[in-house]
């Protein structure tokens, strides 16, 4: 049987193979988290109201004052609960006024995990800047599912962010 060498060539043709599959599934993962629609301020709103029923008595982890000073509201508990729950994704629904631009973003928390500057590319335009807020896989996943930043500004802009 013959074989074929392998050549600096055929390693370089292989390196690239691998780098653009990972690049497509990545494009394919950004793609099918984040999806961008036209709003106007009311559509927003219901949209705002529906999601954040779900936490109605629920104070915020975090809270942005109109500085921009952060304030951790619900310190991590000391320990994990036994029964603490894991989180299975990041949520981000944010509304950008001027632009009637309404962003959903739902990240498998494997992925944040995994890829946070890939996340901070896939959220960018949502007002949700991770390493300013300070929010990492590891401290959102001492906290059990739940709301993590609920935002309003002057001029319309929304963005709330919880984990389930």
């Amino acid at each position: 049987m013959v074989t074929s060498p392998v050549t600096p060539s055929r390693v370089v043709l292989g390196i690239g193979m691998a780098a653009l599959v990972g690049l497509s599934i990545f494009g394919r993962l950004v793609y099918q988290a984040v999806d961008v629609q036209e709003a106007s301020q009311s559509e927003a709103l219901t949209r705002f109201s529906a999601a954040r029923g779900a936490f109605l008595n629920q104070v915020p982890m975090l809270e942005v004052d109109a500085s921009g000073r952060i304030t951790r509201v619900t310190p991590p508990p000391a320990s994990l609960a036994a029964g603490a729950r894991e989180l299975k994704s990041l949520e981000v629904l944010a509304y950008r006024a001027a632009e009637h631009r309404l962003i959903v973003a739902h990240v498998p928390f494997w992925f944040f995990s995994m890829k946070r500057p890939a996340l901070q590319l896939a959220v960018r335009g949502t007002g949700l800047d991770l390493d300013r807020l300070q929010l990492t896989a590891e401290n959102l996943s001492r906290h059990d599912p739940g709301l993590v930043l609920d935002q309003s500004l002057p001029n319309g802009d929304r963005l709330l962010v919880w984990t389930e």
